[in-house]
């Protein structure tokens, strides 16, 4: 999850360490531009944090709008010391250790049976994840649900996430 997604030109004698070292200072260099820094401090999020929900938010969303509302959902979950509840987590921790993914799987990956963040990333992440985490929408939603019509549906309560989540799924 650290190397940053860009295409990069490499010449035939450039080792791993020039292209390592190459997209490290890019990605500074975006974090700079975008003033993405400000915002992870006024989420209360490290930059590594940062790129943790990143990675989460990437995996569960592929739209830059519903990002951007995923991320005000789970630092509003962070916040109330709700767990994250993101599949995505236990599919990862399932595929590092060649299991069959399962909600409660065991691992301090898994947010659905862990609160907080995991270790580390679980991917890789855009520009566009990293600014829905330091530039999240407004709202209260508390759960969301991406619907088998390719729509991501949002709720305020449980009672309302399970209707959601009948109806699209």
């Amino acid at each position: 999850g650290y190397i940053f997604p860009e295409t990069y030109q490499l010449n035939g004698d450039d080792t791993l360490r020039s292209l390592i070292t190459r997209s490290m200072d890019e990605f500074y260099a975006q974090l700079q531009e975008k003033n993405l820094l400000e915002g992870f401090e006024k989420q209360n999020l490290t930059p590594f944090q940062a790129m943790t929900l990143a990675s989460i938010i990437q995996k569960e969303v592929a739209s830059e709008k519903d990002e951007k509302q995923v991320s005000q959902i789970f630092l509003k979950r962070l916040a109330d010391d709700i767990r994250l509840d993101a599949d995505s987590t236990f599919f990862f921790a399932a595929k590092q250790q060649g299991k069959t993914p399962s909600v409660d799987f065991d691992s301090s990956y898994n947010t659905r049976v862990n609160k907080g963040l995991p270790p580390g990333p679980i991917s890789n992440f855009n520009i566009a994840a990293l600014d829905a985490v330091a530039n999240p929408a407004s709202g209260d939603y508390l759960y969301f649900v991406s619907g088998d019509d390719g729509t991501t549906h949002y709720a305020r309560s449980l009672e309302e996430h399970e209707k959601n989540v009948r109806k699209y799924c």
